[in-house]
């Protein structure tokens, strides 16, 4: 009976969050802004020497694979990336398109920036920028591809939290009603296909 009692409450005190249930705690890090000027233009989110060219980002993690980390058994929403030539030890990312900052939210290695853009056709998005170190922009600021956002980890600063973080994890968003949780509370590809485009896709058709 009590070993009974024990995994009742373990079930009611640790149950696994979901994105219906927690988006409400980090909707007051998002503000309702709406971006100057059209997103028309894409660029890869580094400094490099072309951020037309595909090939100057190296590609970590693919998006869709199960994740054991944060949250276990998540899908990843991202990939994750590095400059395939970085010009600095210290890394910058910058906006990938015309936007407005409407999230800045986390901490410490999952400290995220949420870029929102409108389309040529109207149409709302979002990029997601996450494991930054430094965040130079705040709620409202309007932001163009040469904006600097953040800059990533180095190995170094990395090791602090014992994983790999020196690299960006890039989301392409359809919409941000889970106010930031669906990055981690995503357990299936209907979640997955709901909010996030696959984002190795999206550039490829998009940053040329």
């Amino acid at each position: 009976m009590r070993t009974l009692l024990l995994l009742i409450l373990a079930f009611i005190f640790f149950e696994t969050p979901t994105i219906e249930k927690d988006k409400d705690r980090w909707k007051p890090y998002y503000s309702d802004v709406s971006p100057a000027k059209v997103a028309n233009k894409w660029f890869l989110p580094f400094d490099v020497a072309d951020r037309k060219k595909v090939s100057n980002i190296k590609i970590i993690s693919i998006f869709g694979d199960h994740r054991d980390s944060y949250v276990k058994g998540h899908i990843h929403t991202a990939i994750d990336i590095n400059p395939a030539k970085p010009k600095a030890a210290l890394i910058a990312v910058y906006a990938m398109a015309n936007g407005v900052v409407c999230s800045v939210h986390l901490g410490e290695n999952q400290r995220t920036v949420i870029v929102k853009h409108t389309l040529q056709n109207g149409k709302t998005m979002f990029t997601t920028y996450k494991h930054l170190k430094e965040v130079y922009v705040s709620n409202g600021q309007q932001v163009e591809p040469n904006t600097k956002l953040a800059r990533l980890f180095t190995k170094a600063e990395s090791k602090k939290y014992g994983g790999d973080y020196h690299h960006l994890h890039l989301e392409i968003r359809k919409k941000f009603d889970d106010y930031g949780c669906a990055s981690w509370l995503t357990f299936n590809n209907a979640q997955l296909n709901e909010r996030f485009y696959n984002p190795q896709l999206f550039i490829k058709e998009n940053v040329k």
